[in-house]
């Protein structure tokens, strides 16, 4: 162990503590460390504290397993932080384990941490008599530091939560909550490197988004909070390393509330059912009730309809025109008018299936990508498609536009045709979730990194993914939106910088955009929808629901009809100024359910 003017630490000396924990939940176990430290001990010594990757843990060079071994039970407290990662990692199974076997009758020496309410579920037989600590509760952290005998060094800054929390609702996003500090005496306002972290007692509420913010000023901001579940009576509980906590006043979570009202006479009702899609002019629409396509003009009225084979795979939007394909090759074209091309795309000789890859619009031609390698343009006033291109490796991705097409094979290679033959080419990575044409630029999103093709001068720049577990991409004019598996998401610009961040339900998916980006609509798991604005969930739905292109209208569904009413209409916000410019050909929309946007 190494503190100021010691030497380094050997496993022969003794700890005060032992921190037991995962790797993933590394934060929580830095941030327990740095308030214990700032504890004395009985005798007001310093106390020594074992975190293996600190300066008082294992020392460089040293086989870290055998310092384990001796360091544990040279520890007169272990303190093991429970997570669902916990009991899943065989050297924390062991750390238990033999701080089970250490700890005398009467207990005392194994201190039980629960960082995660879900690790109750996962506690083994041998030590689930043993009681925990829950973090939720206010104050936890003192609790703790009274069970491994340390006490107070002096006086300490104390949190307070800077703006009341009100009219919250569940699954929406709350504004941006601030956490200060206030010195007592000589205290300084922040202990270093403090961390602030947020709870919600009781933790049934289900408090999701970024909890924790490392201080580098004051205050705190937590700006994606959000609660899973309406809760009568709630309480968020602020920490930090070396702080007084901060508690709020208790305040209801409340369920979304129902539907807009349907009595209005100037909102327009269509008696449609099923799953919404806005065509580029941002009034028509095409509403998919299973495999039937119906058409609804700008005045709402029925204008035809088409039959899908299978289940929609990739929706795209051309200048005035809608695309959709099914999984057997069938591609519908529509105008907002209701004029439609149906057409079924032949299969490679020899093939059994014949599933669309890609489509993209030059205008309101719409070119197909086929797995099987063939590239197909489509219009409405050509009577039958026309093969363009025979790419042999397949195709992931496309794009068409006035520099050629660009098309992404199933092998990761990007390769820029232009009047059919291949100029340049990259290989990317094997997977290539969506393609969009912004500027000069060529922004492709695989499932590891970022790639910017600079068309003109033939650069190509790649930045690593933020997030990981991708579960969709969703392309529309200045940003793109990612969402990984854990809820959290993110929008591109074209400079690879993130515009935007937010949190939203784990396995959540994004099918629908608007304003460039800047509205999404979220389809969750249990197929309810969200609407996202800048960030913040401002309103769920049980049923479908869509944005148009220009952000100007939504469509919302009670599963018999169709409600068309502005979005700020749907949990507040400011209504899109004439300078908002609606998404190029092809962005702006996937569907539920399928994995690959357009």
């Amino acid at each position: 162990m190494t503190t100021d003017g010691a030497a380094t630490a050997s496993a022969a000396e003794q700890w005060d503590v032992f921190i037991s924990y995962a790797r993933e939940d590394f934060i929580q176990a830095k941030s327990l460390h740095d308030a214990l430290s700032e504890c004395v001990t009985a005798r007001g010594g310093t106390p020594r504290i074992y975190l293996d990757v600190s300066r008082t843990g294992t020392p460089v060079g040293a086989d870290w397993q055998s310092f384990l071994e001796e360091a544990l039970p040279r520890s007169r407290h272990v303190v093991a932080l429970y997570s669902q990662t916990y009991f899943d990692k065989d050297v924390c199974q062991w750390e238990l384990h033999e701080a089970y076997k250490l700890n005398p009758p009467e207990g005392g020496r194994l201190i039980p941490v629960l960082i995660d309410p879900e690790a109750a579920k996962k506690v083994p037989y041998i030590v689930n008599r043993i009681n925990w600590i829950p973090t939720y509760k206010p104050h936890w952290i003192e609790e703790v530091r009274e069970s491994v005998g340390l006490r107070p060094a002096g006086a300490r800054p104390v949190l307070r939560f800077d703006t009341p929390v009100t009219d919250v609702v569940a699954g929406h996003t709350l504004p941006a909550l601030s956490v200060s500090g206030s010195a007592q005496g000589s205290a300084p306002r922040w202990p270093s490197g403090a961390t602030v972290t947020l709870a919600a007692d009781p933790p049934v509420a289900g408090l999701t988004g970024t909890l924790t913010a490392p201080v580098t000023r004051n205050p705190a901001v937590f700006g994606d909070l959000a609660f899973r579940t309406a809760t009568a009576e709630v309480r968020l509980v602020a920490t930090a390393p070396g702080c007084e906590p901060a508690v709020t006043p208790p305040f209801a979570v409340r369920a979304p509330a129902e539907q807009p009202s349907w009595d209005d006479g100037d909102r327009p009702v269509l008696a449609a059912l099923g799953r919404p899609v806005f065509f580029p002019d941002g009034r028509a629409l095409a509403v998919r009730d299973g495999r039937k396509l119906t058409i609804h003009t700008a005045a709402y009225e029925a204008a035809g309809t088409a039959e899908l084979r299978e289940r929609p795979r990739l929706w795209a939007r051309g200048e005035r025109c809608l695309a959709v394909a099914d999984w057997s090759g069938r591609v519908v074209l529509a105008a907002p008018d209701g004029t439609m091309r149906v057409v079924d795309l032949p299969a490679p000789h020899g093939a059994r299936f014949n599933v669309p890859g890609a489509l993209a619009f030059d205008g309101d031609v719409l070119h197909i990508g086929m797995w099987g390698g063939s590239v197909w343009s489509l219009s409405l006033d050509a009577e039958e498609p026309e093969l363009v291109l025979e790419h042999r490796a397949g195709v992931q991705v496309l794009v068409a536009g006035n520099t050629g097409l660009l098309v992404g094979d199933l092998g990761g290679k990007l390769t820029h045709y232009v009047l059919g033959r291949a100029r340049a080419e990259h290989t990317l990575e094997p997977l290539l979730l969506a393609i969009t044409h912004v500027r000069d630029y060529a922004l492709i999103f695989g499932e590891h990194r970022v790639h910017r093709w600079d068309l003109a001068k033939g650069q190509l720049l790649q930045v690593p993914q933020p997030v990981t577990g991708i579960t969709g991409t969703l392309p529309d004019g200045e940003l793109t939106a990612i969402v990984d598996a854990e809820g959290q998401g993110v929008c591109f610009d074209a400079e690879l910088a993130v515009r935007v961040g937010f949190h939203t339900v784990p396995g959540a998916r994004p099918v629908g955009s608007g304003r460039g980006g800047r509205l999404l609509v979220l389809e969750y798991p249990d197929g309810s929808h969200a609407l996202v604005r800048d960030g913040r969930t401002t309103y769920v739905c049980e049923h479908p629901m869509a944005v148009s292109p220009d952000g100007r209208r939504a469509a919302v569904s009670d599963g018999e009809r169709l409600l068309i009413l502005p979005p700020e209409k749907l949990g507040g916000g400011v209504a899109p100024s004439d300078a908002d410019g609606s998404p190029g050909p092809g962005r702006g929309i996937t569907d539920p359910g399928e994995g690959k946007p357009a």
